[in-house]
This record gives structure tokens, C-alpha cells and sequence, in this order.
């Protein structure tokens, strides 16, 4: 596994680093958006949410919330089905591998090689992982080009994918210098999502 301490800038400014930022009713009003995403109910009276947006943790449209870290409420490569839960989409690789430890279930993600389109999985059962290919690894991307006023979902989420391979990542890189970026292999990749995700529903109040 990869050393963590040397993914700071991927994960200082977590999801639930900014979750534990929040006043107390705000994280119940923020783990309620959760669990709508987990029961395949998206919309959500914009008013609600300003305060969440602000601290970017969730992100709305014409009054309806499309991003609330780790879900999107649009189609994306990552697409996760969890035991017992309808299938839903993730807004990166880091946040598909995530839900499983969010929500406490086993679960299936499927996504492709941004490079040529191979199909990638990963099974996670009992705590127990395993991705096909199993050459599988992650790129975690931030574009350098974007200020501060972008939120993750517009400087993260576009750069950080699964590859099928670390040769796959290395080209991908090659060809986006716009990126202050890693690759994780998998271990890595799935303790970085379990640490952004993995206490969002049951953290302190």
C-alpha cells in the first residue's frame, strides 16, 4: 500500500473533514441528502441546502441536488449497486470505492479505462476485495488550472478513474499535464475512499 501520509492534498480537505466542520444540525441535514441518494430520491427543496452547498459538500440545480459527495445524480463511469440498494452512480473512482464503507454493504462497482475503454470491477464482500483486471489501479487527479472557487466536484472528480493498468495511468498522465496527480494502487485507492466516506452516516452528531 501506498504511503498515505503523501496523499494530503487528495484528502486534507475530505468530505468528512468538511462534515465535522459543520454545525450539529447541519451534518443530520446532510446525512438525510445521504440517505435520499441510498433510497433513490434525489430531489430535495433547494432553500434546505444552500449552507451545504457553500461548504461543498453538496452541489444543486433548478432545486435539485446532483452532487452530494459520493453520489451524482447524473450518470457517470462509476457506478456502484450495493447489497439490497438500487444501483447509483459515484462521482469518482475514490467515491464508488467509498460507498461500500458508507453504507456498511457489500457491493459491486463497475466503471471503464478512460484510455481505451476496458472494462473494470470491483467486488467487495465481507470486507474482502477483488478487481478485475486485477492490474486494476487509480488515478487521483486535481486540475491545476481551476482557483479556489471551484468545488471538488469540477477539479477532483473528472481526474480521478480507474485505469486497467499502471501503464494505462502513465499514459493517461502523459497526456494531461494539467494535473497534479498520483496513481494508488488498489489497497490505497480503497482506504482513501473509506477514509472519506466511511463515517458520513454514523460520525459523531
Amino acid at each position: 500500500m501506498t504511503d498515505l501520509t503523501g496523499l494530503t492534498r487528495f484528502t486534507s480537505g475530505s468530505i468528512a473533514g468538511r462534515q465535522q466542520r459543520l454545525p450539529g444540525p447541519l451534518r443530520d441535514l446532510h446525512r438525510a441528502v445521504l440517505r435520499r441518494f441510498l433510497a433513490a430520491e434525489t430531489g430535495l427543496d433547494a432553500s434546505a441546502v444552500d449552507e451545504l452547498a457553500a461548504a461543498d459538500v453538496v452541489h444543486i440545480s433548478n432545486g435539485v441536488v446532483t452532487v452530494a459527495y459520493p453520489f451524482s445524480g447524473t450518470p457517470t463511469p462509476h457506478r456502484v449497486k450495493l447489497d439490497g440498494m438500487p444501483a447509483v452512480y459515484a462521482m469518482c473512482a475514490i467515491d464508488a470505492l467509498g460507498l461500500p464503507a458508507m453504507a456498511d454493504r457489500n457491493g459491486r462497482i463497475t466503471s471503464a479505462d478512460p484510455v481505451d475503454g476496458t472494462p473494470i470491477q470491483a467486488i467487495v464482500h465481507n470486507g474482502t476485495w477483488s478487481w478485475t483486471p486485477a492490474t486494476a489501479v487509480v488515478v487521483a487527479g486535481r486540475a491545476t488550472a481551476c482557483g479556489t472557487e471551484c468545488g471538488s466536484f469540477e477539479v477532483m472528480c473528472p481526474n480521478t478513474a480507474f485505469h486497467a493498468s499502471p501503464e494505462s495511468a502513465r499514459a493517461y498522465l502523459a497526456s494531461h499535464s494539467n494535473l497534479d496527480a498520483q496513481i494508488l494502487d488498489a489497497d490505497t485507492a480503497i482506504e482513501c475512499g473509506r477514509l472519506n466516506f466511511g463515517t458520513l452516516l454514523t460520525g459523531p452528531a
